[in-house]
C-alpha cells in the first residue's frame, strides 16, 4: 500500500466512524434516548465493516451486512415478543440464525446475524421497557446508517481521485 492509499484509506475511516457515530446516535436519540450511544457504536461498526477499498467490494459487504442485519433483527424481535432473555432463547435465536442464513443460501451473513441478534437480545436486558419491535427496528436503522454513510464515503473518494488523476494529467 503507497503512503497516498494509507493516507486516502485514513482519511476515509476516520470520516466514516464520526459520521456514522453522529448520525446513528442522533437518530436513536430522536426515539429512544437511553440507547443513543449504543445507536451509535451499532452505525459504526457497520461502517467499519462495509467500509472496503473498492466500491464494488463495499456494495457487497454492505448487501451482506444487510441480510444479516434484517435476518438478525427479525428472529430477536420475533422471540422478545414472546419471551424475555434467556441463554437457552440466546443459543436457539442463533440457532435458527444460522438455520436460516443456510436456507436461504446466503452464509456470509451468518456471523452478522448471530452479531446483531446479539446486540438486541442484550440490549432488551439494559434497557426492560424498550419494545422488541423499536430495539431491533432501531438496531437494523443505525445498521443502514453505518452502511449508507460508508458507500458515501467511498464513492466521493472513488470521485475525488478520479478528478484528481484526471486534473494532474491534464497538466
Amino acid at each position: 500500500m503507497t503512503n497516498q492509499n494509507v493516507v486516502s484509506v485514513t482519511i476515509q475511516s476516520i470520516i466514516a466512524v464520526v459520521g456514522a457515530y453522529t448520525c446513528g446516535f442522533y437518530f436513536t436519540e430522536l426515539f429512544h434516548e437511553p440507547t443513543s450511544f449504543i445507536g451509535g457504536l451499532w452505525a459504526v461498526i457497520s461502517a467499519i465493516i462495509v467500509l472496503e477499498a473498492t466500491a464494488i467490494n463495499t456494495l457487497h459487504t454492505a448487501k451482506i451486512r444487510i441480510i444479516g442485519t434484517l435476518t438478525g433483527a427479525i428472529i430477536s424481535w420475533v422471540y422478545l415478543l414472546f419471551f424475555p432473555f434467556s441463554l437457552l432463547g440466546y443459543g436457539i435465536c442463533i440457532a435458527i440464525g444460522v438455520l436460516a442464513c443456510h436456507l436461504f443460501r446466503v452464509k456470509p451473513a451468518i456471523k452478522l446475524t448471530g452479531i446483531t441478534i446479539s446486540v438486541v437480545l442484550i440490549v432488551s436486558t439494559i434497557e426492560k421497557g424498550l419494545h422488541p419491535a423499536l430495539n431491533a427496528g432501531l438496531r437494523f436503522i443505525e445498521s443502514m446508517i453505518g452502511i449508507g454513510i460508508a458507500i458515501l464515503v467511498v464513492y466521493t473518494a472513488n470521485y475525488l481521485n478520479k478528478t484528481i488523476s484526471k486534473s494532474s494529467e491534464e497538466e
